[in-house]
């Protein structure tokens, strides 16, 4: 197949839309779609090449495989050897595990499967990865595994036909996934709602082989028009769209539009020279644009960047995508196969040492897990058991706590409190949600999918737990969002049986960012000035909910003094995250709060009304 500079110009268009999205996702909503555009030029090309090698009988599998690994790997192994070098640095030890399996699964082109599973509720966050954007290329390769079976092993006469069944097929499937089970970020990491993105590619190869040709005018007037769609589409689409499936057939055929349209101006620009040059270097480009401001997120917990840092991204991903295009993708482009080889033997055997003894040496810098996790009651929190703790001999021990990781924070409050005051009490809790019947699937976002149907395997446990205790406490981050929450805590406290009695905890306050990842210590360094924020809409609600049922009671955690320089108090840590107060913060608050406390708790023990 004859090189084409028009086809490097789009794929230049590609990247600058990832990047502008990438940099900020409010500049260019639908700035994603350039992940699309790549999936669409490459299914065209290597189908191009394919059938053209099948039609001479000079299609060989192995050759076929070793020359994509040849063209993508070398590059790639370079960026994650110096990324994981430097995210061992740049990391917290709380984070090393999900950042040790994006290393290796990005190494074997599976990370899609892992990214596929969401954020890790106690760690790092997916867009603070700086592996991330991987997924896209383990999509490509595993396409790459799949399209010569399908290309070589069917006849040519139905080739076209199934292409076209598979990407309706494929397409119905996704669209049916994300409106029924409103997996949306499953699917976005998903080869099989990829596939027809790849395969629109494929079949404008095999129909439009010579291209389409209606003259020049008509061909401006379809190439412009599909240039509008696409500029539309990184406007228009967003990350709350349904997509991948059905929208976004209209980007990649519109791809596909551009790449088939005989001789017309849009590909005469898009051949030009600055087009082609960022073209000529997007794979570049795309591998180290992101670990860049993946690692600034990461260290500021700020997903907005300053003027300064866009600057500083921009000018070291440029530098970087220079030499890792320079040095590493032409030299081994044209170099033998046995050097490669030497080369990715080489590179595995590095990044091994890399992710096995890193960590090690970072351990140095480890801040104690009490201070950046929870240590405390976690037996007890996503697992089908409970635990006791208090004082463990009282006769006060019908008491049980329920609710999210909120209500795990606060499991050494009570604690505390209870071993000083002759109560016990038992508990079980999950990360998310609290497991309560009646919560709506509906009314979860997407990412917050896999903890709703964590939780809700817990329901039945817990209303056991629930029926067997006379004092119930629930603790979560807010009783209103999602609302069934809230109609789900009023029908228990409807329900509740004579001499049941329920506590409803208005929680601790939150602060705007991570003070472990910006502090790097349990002793304060830092001289930045938190904001600290309380939940009022969710306490007004509980207040309420107490106010109108006689069996329901209120307390406020967030008024304590101990959270007026909140993330610290004297000077030492309080907060693992930003919405979670860690063990020594949960017993800082039970020493402030426990008079208090116990002045509004002793007579729900002893049986007294309102």
């Amino acid at each position: 197949m004859l090189f084409r500079n028009d086809i490097q110009g789009i794929r230049g268009l590609a990247f600058l839309l990832v990047f502008i999205f990438h940099l900020n996702y409010n500049w260019l909503p639908g700035g994603f779609i350039g992940v699309d555009i790549f999936f669409v030029i490459s299914g065209f090309l290597m189908t191009s090449i394919i059938i053209e090698q099948k039609d001479r009988s000079a299609f060989s599998f192995y050759d076929f495989y070793l020359r994509r690994l040849k063209r993508i790997f070398p590059a790639y192994l370079f960026f994650i050897i110096i990324t994981a070098a430097v995210g061992f640095f740049i990391y917290l030890d709380r984070d090393f595990w999900m950042f040790q399996k994006s290393v290796g699964t990005s190494a074997l082109f599976i990370s899609n499967i892992l990214f596929s599973r969401g954020d890790s509720y106690f760690g790092s966050r997916l867009e603070d990865n700086p592996f991330l954007h991987t997924w896209s290329l383990a999509i490509e390769m595993q396409f790459y595994l799949l399209l010569p079976l399908i290309l070589i092993f069917i006849k040519r006469k139905y080739l076209t036909a199934v292409i076209l069944l598979l990407i309706i097929v494929l397409t119905a499937y996704t669209d049916i996934s994300m409106y029924m089970t409103n997996e949306n970020s499953a699917k976005y990491f998903s080869l099989a709602a990829r596939m027809p993105e790849f395969l629109v590619g494929s079949f404008f190869s095999l129909r439009f082989k010579n291209k389409i040709d209606l003259g020049k005018i008509r061909n401006n007037i379809i190439s412009s028009v599909s240039l509008i769609v696409l500029v539309l589409s990184a406007f228009l689409i967003d990350k709350n769209t349904f997509f991948p499936g059905t929208i976004a057939l209209i980007p990649t055929v519109a791809t596909a539009g551009l790449l088939v349209i005989g001789d017309n101006f849009i590909s005469d620009f898009f051949a030009g020279k600055i087009p082609t040059y960022i073209g000529e270097t997007s794979y570049s480009l795309y591998l180290w644009h992101w670990p860049i401001i993946a690692f600034i997120r990461y260290r500021n917990d700020d997903y907005f960047l300053s003027v300064n840092e866009v600057l500083f991204i921009c000018i070291l991903t440029f530098v970087l995508a220079r030499f890792s295009y320079s040095f590493i993708e032409n030299y081994f482009r044209r170099k033998d196969n046995s050097k490669f080889y030497r080369y990715a033997g080489l590179g595995f055997v590095l990044l091994v040492l890399l992710t096995v003894f890193l960590p090690k040496v970072a351990v140095i810098n480890k801040i104690p897990e009490v201070y950046t996790s929870p240590s405390f009651g976690v037996k007890s929190h996503d697992q089908k058991r409970t635990e006791v703790f208090g004082d463990k001999h009282s006769k006060n021990n019908k008491i049980l706590l329920v609710g999210d990781s909120h209500a795990l924070a606060i499991k050494p409050f009570l604690d505390y409190i209870g071993k000083r005051n002759d109560f016990s009490f038992t508990t079980i809790t999950t990360s998310g949600l609290p497991a309560l019947r009646g919560i709506k699937r509906s009314e979860i976002p997407s990412y917050g999918m896999k903890f709703y149907d964590f939780s809700q395997q817990f329901v039945k446990i817990t209303e056991q737990s629930i029926n067997r205790n006379t004092i119930i406490l629930i603790n979560c981050s807010s009783f209103i969002g999602p609302k069934s929450i809230y109609q789900s805590v009023k029908k228990m406290a409807d329900t509740l049986k004579s001499g049941q009695k329920m506590v409803v905890f208005a929680t601790f306050p939150s602060v705007d960012r991570d003070p472990v990842k910006i502090n790097r210590d349990f002793i304060k360094k830092t001289s930045r000035k938190f904001k600290v924020s309380v939940r009022d809409d969710n306490k007004a609600a509980l207040k309420q909910l107490a106010a109108t049922n006689k069996n329901v009671y209120f307390y406020d955690l967030s008024k304590s003094k101990v959270f007026k320089n909140a993330p610290f108090y004297k000077d030492t840590l309080m907060y693992y995250n930003r919405t979670h107060i860690n063990d020594y913060g949960s017993v800082t608050l039970s020493k402030d709060l426990e008079k208090d406390f116990m002045s509004f708790f002793r007579p729900i023990i002893s049986g007294e009304n309102k």
